[in-house]
């Protein structure tokens, strides 16, 4: 009888790639841009993708953290409520990426600490969206629960800082736990300025 081995690094080198594919996608729009059309990038957006690097171990303010949790995607969906994910190409109308770091352990229920991050969004017109997380957090329901983003699915709640612009808010779902029900796991969401 033949035996058979599974490589668990496929999924890993799979999400990865994606990962890469992603952010030359993002580039090339970057770089193909008019600089005359970067005013008024529309807000508030809908926003889908999915989750393609879990970060490292870390030490934020000496605690032990995650850093350079990895998030791309395109825009479109339904803001943050249950399926709102919706699959690629969504509007069609851009890309966007997201880096953050945390403290905390994700799990049913949890919650983790939104510390810092980054995010892009880039549109096919040439208009673009660049901030920075300040704060934050992902919290997770009950097993066989949910919080508002559907049974078993995290609510995200991050204020970030437009560049420029000033303060806003995403509010978004990820649909990540149990480990490995959802590969790649998915989140989906809003983001706008303060008081839309």
């Amino acid at each position: 009888m033949k035996s058979w081995t599974i490589n668990h690094s496929m999924g890993t080198t799979a999400l990865k790639n994606a990962g890469k594919l992603l952010a030359m996608l993002i580039a090339i729009l970057a770089l193909t841009s008019p600089l005359s059309a970067q005013a008024d990038p529309p807000l508030p957006v809908n926003v889908s993708g999915y989750e393609f690097l879990l970060g490292t171990s870390c030490t934020i303010n000496g605690q032990p953290g995650t850093c350079g949790v990895q998030f791309g995607g395109w825009t479109g969906g339904n803001g943050p409520v249950p399926n709102g994910w919706t699959p690629f190409p969504g509007t069609g109308q851009g890309l966007w990426k997201a880096s953050v770091s945390y403290t905390g352990n994700a799990g049913l229920p949890g919650i983790v600490y939104l510390v810092s991050g980054s995010f892009d969004v880039l549109y096919t017109n040439g208009k673009t969206i660049l901030g920075t997380v300040i704060s934050g957090t992902v919290t997770w329901p009950n097993v066989g629960q949910s919080i508002g983003c559907g049974i078993e699915v995290a609510v995200v709640h991050a204020d970030v800082t437009f560049r420029p612009g000033g303060p806003g808010v995403f509010q978004g779902c990820l649909h990540d736990l149990p480990a490995g029900t959802v590969l790649p796991p998915q989140i989906w969401g809003a983001l706008q300025k303060n008081g839309q």
